[in-house]
């Protein structure tokens, strides 16, 4: 890690600082951080400005963080829309916006789009970005920027998307699975604020996990880690997914699906007994999910996201009793606090780090890039 780099995280967490405190938060010499800083004020990321009112001899000087000098994107590219975050040198997100994705989900119309929407906010807001990152569903190789196996997004399947969206943004890129990338949002800016051992549960129309232990993403092997979609017994998504809750009502009422899984839940609400029975055994097999999970990776923080979880605030307090009364030390069960902004706010702490390596000089490390690896 250069000097630079050094300061850049140093003054990320303490954007005011004297010259003083930045040795004891980096342990560099002062003469280092003064050519560091020399360079830092010619890139305009830092200012100096001696504290007023000091009395003699020379007073001590305070280095500013200028957080805007530049900028990141992170991209959520779902399987319908496709989000877009901006986010300044200390990842607070300034601008969004968010789009459907049209009828073609070729991997030039997808790519295509996701470059034109953010180029379009970069434009309105005049922001400066230096790297983007984004969050695709799916198998995602990290390390090499391709997606191995996409179901929402099969045009993307063995595509070097990373490689296609630098060409397009000109500009370094970094991909990831969004829920990994979820997790890693929550534990940057929402409800797993300051804990390193995070499981995000994404419980929507597909299903999918997002793991962090000790601060780091957990792929596994294949990159497939988090695949909860393929629990047993049986397939998971087939039995709790939001495709497959209006399927199941269907089944056992003898009629047409309805139009969405909320709307099973909002009949169960309503009395309807077969809605009823159908999200009795959906809660159950989230809460199965959420213990075995939460047996097998001890987290700090549960984290329960998605459309399902999004619409159903009492399932964090069922899932919370049954973790409660199986595991010996259960982990805390929290609703997500980013909501749909979730995966694009990890991707923007995600471009964050390569961004900074970027503004430092340093050779980016692909295979270490995650929002929190280099803390």
């Amino acid at each position: 890690m250069t000097n630079t780099l050094l300061l850049m995280e140093a003054l990320r967490n303490r954007p005011v600082a004297s010259r003083a405190q930045l040795q004891e938060d980096t342990g560099l010499s002062a003469a280092s951080i003064s050519r560091a800083l020399a360079q830092m004020r010619r890139d305009g990321l830092v200012t100096e400005d001696p504290t007023p009112g000091t009395g003699v001899g020379r007073p001590p000087r305070i280095v500013r963080f200028q957080s805007s000098a530049a900028h990141v994107i992170g991209i959520d590219a779902g399987g319908s829309n496709i989000r877009v975050q901006l986010a300044d040198l200390e990842g607070r997100p300034f601008a969004r916006s968010t789009v459907r994705l049209r009828a073609s989900k070729s991997s030039a119309a997808v790519l295509g789009r996701i470059a034109e929407v953010a180029l379009g906010l970069v434009e309105q807001t005049g922001a400066s970005p230096v790297a983007a990152a984004a969050g695709v569903s799916g198998i995602v190789d990290a390390a090499a920027g391709r997606v191995l196996l996409s179901p929402d997004l099969p045009g993307l399947n063995s595509v070097d998307v990373a490689s296609s969206l630098s060409r397009r943004l000109q500009m370094p890129v970094a991909i990831d699975n969004d829920d990994l990338l979820a997790a890693a949002g929550e534990a940057a800016f929402g409800a797993a604020e300051g804990c390193t051992d995070v499981v995000f549960l994404s419980l929507g129309l597909g299903l999918g996990a997002g793991l962090l232990v000790g601060g780091r993403p957990v792929r596994g092997a294949s990159s497939s880690a988090g695949a909860i979609a393929y629990f047993g017994p049986g397939r998971l998504d087939d039995r709790a997914s939001g495709r497959a809750i209006p399927l199941r009502y269907a089944e056992r009422a003898g009629k047409s699906p309805p139009r969405s899984a909320e709307r099973v839940f909002e009949l169960a609400e309503a009395g309807d007994e077969i809605a009823r029975a159908v999200v009795d055994d959906v809660v159950e097999a989230f809460a199965e999910l959420a213990t075995d999970v939460g047996g097998l990776l001890d987290p700090q923080v549960i984290v329960l996201g998605g459309g399902i979880a999004r619409g159903q605030p009492s399932l964090v307090k069922k899932v919370s009793r049954r973790i409660e009364r199986s595991l010996p030390f259960p982990p805390r069960v929290v609703a997500s606090q980013l909501g749909e902004d979730a995966v694009a706010l990890g991707a923007a702490s995600l471009a964050l780090s390569l961004g900074q390596r970027r503004l430092a000089g340093a050779a980016p490390e692909p295979g270490r890039l995650g929002a929190l690896e280099f803390a």
